[in-house]
């Protein structure tokens, strides 16, 4: 019902809106998009779009977590899980929501280079958020233009190089909980060539115990102007974490009286990973007359990990890479985009069990020896698994009248998982999946005055399950899972963007209904020695929901902004064993969720930025409670929703700022995220109470 009013009232203040501005021509502002595989205005597209522009004269807070910019986008919910060792969980419309690490449900793409693996898995390692300038997100399923991709896009775009031949930016960060950062950037231009380079180191105790982390990051990006239509990009990315511990989950009682502890089995058992990731790649464009570009884009990578978990330790050898091709122009009054994308993807995995560390060893590592110390027992996997993939798509865009377009695009995608099980103890588990899925979608935009666009689509999407959720049985064998299926979405949106060019004020609304068929649910078993997650699919949920965004500048001293999400996630039919789930709510995601901004501006170069967020109550397992027959309270399964409120300061004249910052400011109590279906009910992330940090960079510019 809130989400019907707030559309009501939207569009009974469209007219009004309207009526006050007719005198003087206005139009949208030409916000361009590069997330549906060619440059397009926003205004002219029928999806839900979102762009957040990173101020690169501005901090953004710790920079530790893309929860720090991505907060106030409707529809996507990012759990900052306080852990290094497990990173950020994102989601889209409640896609994604069950990645037990990394990202599932939406691809991410680094300035033209996917991130995105074959299997439609994203580490998240090679981002750094102090060298991001922009991020455009298309919330919704986008497997028409990106195949395996059913929550939708985030397409990141680091920052642009300074004009002259040298500019350094060196920043010192430090925080509780042990927080120290180093950064420098480095960027430039001379002739026809731009580069920038970010370095950075970070050291963290992390606010739990058994928390600690460090890593080590290099990016680097250079642009080549070969000629006046042919330009070359070379995209560089270096990660290094020696060590990252991992405190893992915690019962409800646990969680609420000390939220800092981790259980003795987990530290006994070295939980932690240690990860070394290197990603490059080159995209080749070139201008046509007229409106058309053609581009080529080739890229790869090597990623090593070393993971032990309770029960079990994981060495991970990947290699990976790909190649992307497209064409856009225009044809009459048709525009196009075609293209194909090809993917391929190489793991050798090893398993072994996990023996746990010495007696003198337990609680007292906290670096890179506790990997010496860890005590190997019996070879349990041995396995490589291989990923190739092909997907060609054409999309079009039609102009129906001057004020209507209709859009069209159709991707078919092909999938070949093969594992060679070289485990030959207890047989050979080897084997192949072939998934093939065609993904369509037909969207209108509606354009009755320049200054709003109303849209619909329908679309399908779907999503493969990653190696690592095909090979975690829970029966013990080895090979991929026959059992697991992909999901299938079936999605249908109407939206809505209006501009009141006199404040100014942005709104955006959309409402939508997500079909989902096989969806992937993680779960854990009955085995106190492991923490191993499986993944089982139900059988058909729904997820409805409503998102409204609000920015406004009323002057030159103030800007604010506003967004709320409503969500109703349900399973529609999911037999669990003797129970049958419907109508129970899909665990992990709050109900409603609202983010409130403002930034002061009172003099040139000081700013301050106060933000407040509001979760709802949300279950932490499917049977949404104590399962038949466990006698357990109810809220136990429940993670209780909050309220809190971030603070930062800071002051910048030319060639300097110095920051601080007020994380969670009045305290509050909560759980960041939870690991749905837990063993033992032990669901809960405990978040960090109030926490600070400072910083200081330096702006050096060295000019011809």
């Amino acid at each position: 019902m809130i989400a019907v009013y707030a559309f009501f009232l939207l569009f009974i203040s469209i007219p009004t809106a309207l009526a006050q501005i007719d005198s003087v021509r206005y139009q949208l502002p030409a916000t361009v998009i590069n997330a549906v595989r060619t440059e397009r205005p926003a205004a002219d597209l029928p999806y839900a779009l979102s762009v957040v522009e990173i101020d690169s004269n501005i901090t953004t807070g710790a920079a530790l977590s893309l929860e720090d910019v991505l907060r106030g986008v409707p529809g996507i919910s990012v759990d900052n899980r306080h852990n290094l060792s497990q990173g950020d969980r994102l989601s889209a419309r409640g896609l994604g929501v069950r990645a037990a690490f990394g990202v599932r449900g939406l691809k991410v793409v680094l300035d033209g280079i996917p991130l995105t693996t074959a299997d439609g898995q994203t580490q998240l390692n090679n981002l750094d958020l102090g060298s991001m300038a922009r991020i455009e997100i298309l919330r919704g399923p986008s497997s028409a233009l990106y195949g395996n991709a059913s929550g939708g896009l985030l397409s990141i775009s680091t920052r642009k190089a300074a004009s002259a031949p040298l500019r350094l930016q060196p920043r010192l960060l430090m925080g509780s909980d042990g927080l120290l950062r180093l950064q420098t950037r480095l960027s430039g231009s001379s002739g026809r060539h731009r580069y920038f380079l970010n370095v950075q180191g970070l050291q963290s105790d992390g606010y739990r115990d058994h928390a600690y982390g460090e890593t080590r990051s290099l990016n680097a990006l250079s642009h080549h102007d070969l000629s006046e239509r042919l330009e070359l990009s070379l995209l560089f990315n270096a990660y290094d974490a020696p060590y990252l511990f991992n405190p893992s989950s915690l019962d409800r009682e646990t969680a609420a009286t000390r939220p800092q502890s981790a259980r003795f089995f987990v530290v006994s058992q070295g939980a932690s990973k240690k990860v070394r990731q290197v990603q490059g790649g080159a995209s080749l464009s070139y201008r046509h007359d007229g409106e058309s570009t053609s581009q080529i884009v080739l890229y790869g990578l090597d990623r090593a990990l070393t993971n032990p978990i309770p029960g079990r330790i994981i060495e991970l050898e990947r290699s990976g890479g790909g190649l992307r091709a497209t064409h856009s122009g225009t044809w009459r009054a048709l525009r196009y985009t075609g293209g194909i994308d090809g993917d391929w993807q190489s793991d050798q995995r090893d398993e072994f069990a996990n023996e746990g560390l010495a007696d003198e060893y337990i609680g007292k590592l906290d670096d890179a020896s506790v990997f010496a110390r860890l005590q190997y027992g019996a070879h349990q996997l041995d396995q490589r698994e291989k990923v190739r993939s092909m997907g060609p798509f054409l999309a079009l865009d039609i102009p129906l009248r001057p004020d209507l377009r209709l859009s069209l695009s159709g991707r078919y995608d092909h999938y070949r998982f093969e594992a060679e099980d070289q485990f030959t103890l207890d047989g050979d588990d080897s084997g192949a999946r072939s998934l093939g899925q065609f993904s369509p979608l037909i969207g209108l935009n509606y354009r009755p005055h320049p200054l709003v666009s109303l849209y619909a689509n329908y679309a399908t999407a779907f999503q493969t399950p990653t190696t690592t959720e095909l090979s975690n049985r829970a029966d013990g064998l080895g090979g991929f899972n026959p059992n697991l299926d992909p999901e299938h979405i079936r999605s249908a949106e109407l939206g809505a963007r209006l501009r009141h060019p006199r404040w100014p004020l942005d709104a955006e609304f959309s409402i939508y209904q997500l079909d989902i068929r096989d969806m992937l649910i993680p779960f854990q078993v009955d085995a106190p020695e492991s923490e191993e997650i499986y993944f089982r699919n139900a059988g058909e949920a729904q997820n409805r929901g409503a998102e409204l965004a609000f920015s406004a500048t009323p002057s030159p001293l103030i800007s604010a902004q506003l967004s709320y999400t409503y969500s109703h996630f349900v399973f529609v039919d999911y037999p669990l064993g003797p129970s049958q789930l419907a109508d129970n709510e899909v665990p992990g995601l709050p109900p409603h969720h609202l983010f409130a901004e403002l930034r002061f501006y009172p003099r040139k170069g000081l700013y301050a930025n106060l933000n407040a967020e509001w979760l709802s109550d949300y279950f932490a397992n499917d049977h949404n409670g104590p399962a038949p027959g466990v006698d357990a309270p109810r809220a136990n399964f429940v993670n209780d929703g909050y309220f809190r409120t971030d603070l930062s300061l800071g002051w910048h004249p030319s060639h300097w700022q110095v920051f601080v910052g007020i994380n969670n400011l009045f305290d509050v109590s909560y759980n960041g995220s939870i690991v749905p279906n837990a063993f033992g009910n032990r669901f809960f992330e405990p978040a960090a109470g109030r926490t600070a940090y400072a910083g200081i960079e330096l702006d050096l510019t060295w000019k011809n």
